[in-house]
C-alpha cells in the first residue's frame, strides 16, 4: 500500500479536521445533524405539500470484483445493470422535482458500469451534486472526477487477501472531498451472511467472502487514512443481533485506543455509531421523502439501506418499492395531504435512518400551545 501523493493537490482533504473528529464526522454520512439543514423540505412535509426529496441514490450495476463478507447485497442478482437511458431518466425527473444531489453506490461497484461517465455528465449537466461511494479498486476508469463534489473510498483493501492500490492520482489538482468508510465484521463465525455460508436464494455467479478481519489490518488502514488526512467513517456490521453490534463497536473503540495510545489522538478517522439505535418508537418510514434509491432493477425504493434489516434477507424486497423509473414524477406528485398520505409503514428490525424517520414524526406531529416551546 505504499504510495506517494502529493497532497497539496487533494485541495480538501488536506483542511484541519480537528476540534471533535466525530462530531465533524457528520459531515460524511447520513444523519439528522444534515436533515435539520433542510428546514424548507420538513416545513413543507409538514404543511403535507408535495415533497421534494433532499437527494437520492442511485445503484447503477449489480456487479463488483470484491466480495465482503458484510455485503449487505449478497443476494441481489449479479449481472442487474441500469441502462444509460433510464438512468437519465431518473436524473432528469428527480431533477425536475427539485432534487439537490445524487449518490452513486451499490448494489455492485458503481465504477463497473461501462457508461458510469456519461450518466455522471448528464447529472452534472442538470446541477445536481454528485457523490460516488465505490470500493476505490477502479478509479482509474472514471473519467469525471471534476464533476463530483465527494467521493467515499471504502477502504477494504486491507482486508483482502490480494490487496489493491488506490490511485489517488485520479484526484490531483481538482476540487472534490475525498473520505473513506471501513465496515468492521466481528464475529463473523455466527453471521448469516450468504457470502459467509453459501446459502444465497440463487447461487449464480455468487463467491465466498475473500476479506480476512486481523487486528494488524486495522491499525495499518488507520494509520493510512491518517498519514492522507483523509476523513474515515470507521463502521460496523449491522446486520445482527444487536448485542452482537454492541460487541463490534466496543472492539472498534479499543482498536482506536490501541492506536492512539501509541500515535496519539485520531484527527482523521471516527467511529460512525452515531447512527446506530437499536430500538425503534415505531415504523413510521418517511424516507421516500428524503433520500430515495433507484435500484439495478429498474424501481424506486424508500431508501438505500431497508437491507440492512436482517430479516429482509441481504436484498432489496417489493414491500419497498414505492414506483418504477418512469412513475417517479408521477408518485411524487401524488405525495401531498399530510402524514396521512406520505407516511409509510415499515417495521424493519433495524433501521438506518430511526433518528431521521422520529425527527419528521415530530414535525408532523400536531400539537397545542406551540407558541411555549
Amino acid at each position: 500500500m505504499e504510495q506517494v501523493i502529493n497532497i497539496n493537490k487533494l485541495k480538501k482533504t488536506s483542511k484541519e479536521y480537528v476540534v471533535d473528529n466525530q462530531i465533524k464526522g457528520r459531515s460524511f454520512s447520513s444523519n439528522h445533524a444534515k436533515l435539520l439543514k433542510h428546514m424548507d423540505r420538513l416545513i413543507e412535509i409538514q404543511d403535507g405539500k408535495r415533497p421534494r426529496p433532499v437527494m437520492f441514490h442511485m445503484s447503477p450495476c449489480n456487479p463488483c470484483n470484491l466480495t465482503c463478507s458484510f455485503c449487505c447485497f449478497a443476494n441481489r442478482a449479479m449481472k442487474d445493470m441500469l441502462t444509460l437511458d433510464q438512468m437519465k431518466s431518473a436524473i432528469d425527473q428527480f431533477a425536475d422535482l427539485g432534487v439537490l444531489g445524487m449518490e452513486f453506490t451499490g448494489g455492485g461497484e458503481p465504477t463497473l458500469h461501462p457508461q458510469l461517465d456519461k450518466a455522471i455528465e448528464h447529472a452534472y449537466n442538470r446541477g445536481l451534486k454528485i457523490g460516488i461511494c465505490t470500493n476505490g479498486s477502479r478509479l482509474k476508469k472514471v473519467k469525471n472526477w471534476h464533476m463530483l463534489s465527494w467521493v467515499r473510498l471504502g477502504m477494504y483493501s486491507w482486508d483482502e487477501k490480494k490487496p489493491y492500490e488506490y490511485h489517488l492520482e485520479v484526484f490531483d489538482g481538482l476540487d472534490i472531498e475525498i473520505s473513506a468508510a471501513y465496515v468492521w465484521d466481528g464475529a463473523t463465525e455466527t453471521s448469516t451472511n450468504p457470502n459467509i455460508t453459501g446459502e444465497w436464494t440463487d447461487t449464480k455467479a455468487k463467491k465466498l467472502a475473500s476479506n480476512v478481519y486481523k487486528e494488524e489490518n486495522f491499525l495499518k488502514m488507520l494509520a493510512w487514512v491518517e498519514e492522507k488526512k483523509i476523513p474515515c467513517r470507521i463502521a460496523f456490521n449491522a446486520i445482527k443481533d444487536t448485542k452482537i453490534v454492541q460487541q463490534d463497536i466496543d472492539t472498534i473503540k479499543g482498536l482506536i485506543a490501541k492506536h492512539e495510545e501509541k500515535h496519539g489522538k485520531l484527527k482523521y478517522a471516527f467511529l460512525s455509531d452515531f447512527n446506530f439505535k437499536g430500538t425503534r418508537r415505531n415504523d413510521h418510514c418517511y424516507m421516500h421523502m428524503v433520500k430515495p434509491c433507484v435500484f439495478t432493477d429498474g424501481n424506486v425504493y424508500v431508501c438505500p439501506s431497508a437491507e440492512l434489516a436482517p430479516e429482509n434477507n441481504y436484498a432489496v424486497n417489493d414491500e419497498f418499492k414505492i414506483c418504477d423509473i418512469d412513475g417517479i414524477t408521477d408518485f411524487f406528485n401524488s405525495q401531498v395531504g399530510g402524514a396521512g398520505v406520505t407516511r409509510r409503514h415499515h417495521g424493519c428490525s433495524f433501521c438506518k435512518y430511526a433518528y431521521q424517520n422520529e425527527l419528521i414524526d415530530d414535525v408532523v406531529t400536531e400539537t397545542r400551545h406551540n407558541e411555549f416551546a
